[in-house]
């Protein structure tokens, strides 16, 4: 592999691992403010009847993130790793992409609902239910087989030489 290349993949993992750094500083920071604020527009009712819903909706939120945030450190840490010895294709990463496939579309589905979750009313609120669940399955999905074929073409190419 060129110098070059290396640079580059090592620089878009660096990149890569620092807005992940972010996103969960982002939401750590969002969480401390929404469960310490009082009640309100855009922070967890405490005095609502379906307390019990919220928080497990916003915490099953956070625990998707910090999962989705663990998965895609994973697979950069993967990639840098492979990168010294020559490999970006490896069977690991892969096994990560299916992960990812599984953890998207739940976390899509909970992340769509978040509004019951921190809204100041107390009634009844129905399954918010959009395409995001879907469409980032399907691109998710697609990455992974193709990053499979990418391996599997890897590994053949190198049993041939």
């Amino acid at each position: 592999m060129e110098k070059t290349t290396v640079k580059s993949i090592k620089a878009v993992c660096y990149i890569a691992l620092m807005c992940i750094a972010i996103w969960v500083a982002f939401y750590a920071i969002q969480s401390y403010f929404v469960l310490t604020t009082g009640s309100g527009q855009g922070v967890i009712n405490w005095g609502s009847p379906n307390m019990g819903l919220k928080l497990t909706l916003f915490w099953l939120n956070r625990l998707t993130i910090l999962l989705m945030a663990g998965l895609f450190t994973a697979f950069v840490l993967n990639i840098l790793k492979s990168v010294r010895t020559g490999v970006i294709f490896n069977r690991t990463n892969v096994k990560i992409l299916w992960a990812i496939v599984i953890v998207i579309p739940i976390h899509a589905l909970i992340s769509d609902n978040m509004g019951f979750a921190v809204s100041a009313a107390t009634e009844c609120h129905d399954l918010v239910l959009t395409d995001s669940p879907f469409v980032y399955t399907i691109v998710a999905l697609l990455v992974a087989m193709l990053y499979k074929v990418a391996c599997d073409a890897a590994e053949e190419q190198n049993l041939t030489i």
